[in-house]
């Protein structure tokens, strides 16, 4: 499976491009599920060509079709867009500016070529679509889900937590929002959402942001939801975004500015350093796989595992923070330790953290299970007929007592 890369500009803006085609006309209903990773071209400042090839083919093999460059106006974008395509083998389809509305790459779908956006309601693409020689698939974000206007083909709708009017909400996901999208757009193509966390704590002499949603198992119930909206394109929010907390890419503290924005010492850094997602791609690769072929999630033998995710300390501790107080919804995660198992079979799941202990019968697919936050390095083991299949320690400790920072964000991890 090749991996590709689409333009994402950070108004409204690209994301790809194909060759010149024949056929004019664009395809929306034989066209294949595709699944995307959104990537902040923005922060990897320091990034190598090695970079992002072991990027690349890591997202590649959890079942991610493209990554959706989100693209601005930042001094190191054309050298990152090269070092991108060099690690892909591919050359840029454009030479004009990164900052350029047209596009750039090469991935088809449906005979046209992929376009979306980070907002841009209302913007006329009409120009566009005469800018370039063959046919456009224009997909944007529209905060408002108005009806699809003449030079829209679909809509991408880019909230993928539980919020009202961009608030936290003390509730889990709901599909309405989904729904009131595909009912708009009256069978033309839809793009979903889907995140597994957020969390963002910058001073407000930076960025002004303080605030978490409820995630606590927004992974594997989003994907559920997906599973049953069956929408035609997926993205994934995001690959790399450290400074929300919703990456599943790895880290890169040493080569991403979003750790530490020059002049200030509040960066991502804090919240994000030795906190490692990785293994939620573990969880995401059969999802993809169950959305693409339209089947349940299957897990074969050589892929069980127990998938893993807290928090370092409790929602109700007062951390002596240097630059701000609490997020906004710090009371709606529950202090737990959660545990998603991927069985081929049935097996006995054991997890322990502190004084809390928790056994019960894991069925085959993926299903996720919980105990109390107890102080420590939680405890994890399957055992079928007596035989232990996998078992590990969770690699960060948990403080009941005291911390530096509030940090919301998840540790993340596996048996194997």
């Amino acid at each position: 499976m090749k991996l590709h890369l689409l333009g994402f500009a950070l108004l409204a803006a690209l994301v790809e491009a194909i060759p010149s085609s024949t056929n004019s006309t664009i395809q929306k209903r034989s066209t294949p599920k595709l699944v995307f990773a959104h990537f902040i071209v923005g922060i990897v400042d320091g990034y190598t060509q090695s970079d992002w090839a072991n990027d690349i083919a890591l997202a590649s093999a959890t079942g991610i079709d493209a990554f959706a460059l989100n693209i601005g106006m930042d001094p190191w974008t054309d050298t990152q867009l090269a070092n991108a395509y060099a690690a892909l083998r591919v050359a840029p389809a454009s030479s004009s500016s990164s900052r350029s509305i047209l596009p750039r790459l090469r991935l088809q779908w449906g005979n046209g070529a992929l376009v979306s956006t980070f907002t841009g309601d209302g913007f006329d693409w009409s120009p566009v679509r005469s800018a370039v020689s063959h046919p456009l698939e224009i997909i944007p974000f529209y905060q408002a889900a108005l009806a699809n206007s003449d030079s829209t083909d679909g809509l991408f709708q880019w909230n993928a937590w539980p919020s009202q009017n961009n608030q936290p909400i003390d509730q889990t996901m709901s599909i309405a929002g989904d729904q009131y999208y595909q009912s708009q757009l009256g069978g033309s193509p839809y793009m979903a959402g889907v995140s597994p966390w957020f969390f963002t704590h910058y001073d407000s002499s930076t960025y002004n942001k303080n605030w978490l949603y409820l995630s606590d198992t927004l992974l594997i119930d989003r994907w559920n939801e997906i599973l049953n909206l069956q929408p035609q394109l997926v993205e994934l929010i995001t690959w790399n975004d450290f400074g929300e907390s919703h990456y599943i890419g790895p880290l890169h503290p040493e080569r991403t500015s979003v750790y530490a924005p020059s002049g200030h010492s509040d960066g991502a850094i804090q919240w994000a350093a030795g906190f490692p997602h990785d293994a939620w791609r573990k969880i995401i690769k059969p999802y993809i796989a169950a959305y693409k072929n339209g089947g349940p999630v299957t897990i074969s033998p050589s892929d069980e595992s127990i998938v893993y995710w807290y928090r370092p300390h409790p929602k109700g501790l007062s951390c002596s923070d240097p630059f701000l107080g609490p997020p906004t919804g710090q009371s709606f995660p529950a202090d737990g330790v959660w545990a998603a198992t991927l069985l081929a079979s049935p097996a006995t799941l054991t997890m322990t953290s502190g004084t809390f202990s928790y056994t019960t019968t894991a069925p085959a697919g993926i299903n996720y299970f919980a105990t109390g936050m107890g102080s420590g390095q939680p405890t994890f083991e399957l055992v079928r007929s007596g035989v232990t299949i996998t078992q590990g320690v969770g690699g960060l400790s948990i403080d009941l007592n005291s911390c530096n920072i509030y940090n919301f964000n998840a540790f993340v991890g596996s048996t194997n």
